[in-house]
């Protein structure tokens, strides 16, 4: 098996991983420690509201790792040929996703546990 093959394989899982951690956390009304350590989940002073407000980054990120990771997959496994520019667009779609993953995370603690 080819390395790069498997590490598409994982980003993939991570997306699908992502996307059912919001699920359950939008569904049970309890946040995630994948999101949030333990020790700090004590110290939220709206669950409901941090959970509204990640969730929906959680999914687009969640969308946008495992098409790249299946993209990465399918191109290994040569079912599918991209060229160099999708290649660059998808790396910067998947960059720009992350980013904003991590303003927004950012921001939601801070609103919903106080300043870092």
């Amino acid at each position: 098996m080819k390395t790069i093959l498997l590490m598409d394989a994982i980003i993939a899982a991570v997306g699908v991983y992502t996307a059912i951690q919001a699920i359950i956390m939008k569904a049970g009304g309890k946040i995630s420690t994948l999101v949030v350590p333990p020790e700090e989940i004590k110290g939220c002073k709206d669950p409901k509201g941090y959970i509204n407000t990640v969730f929906p980054l959680m999914l687009i990120l969640a969308v946008l790792v495992f098409a790249t990771g299946l993209i990465g997959v399918l191109c290994d496994l040569e079912v599918i040929a991209v060229g160099r520019v999708w290649t660059i667009v998808e790396l910067l779609l998947f960059l720009s996703a992350l980013c904003v993953f991590a303003w927004g995370m950012r921001r939601a603690k801070e609103k919903f546990f106080g300043k870092m």
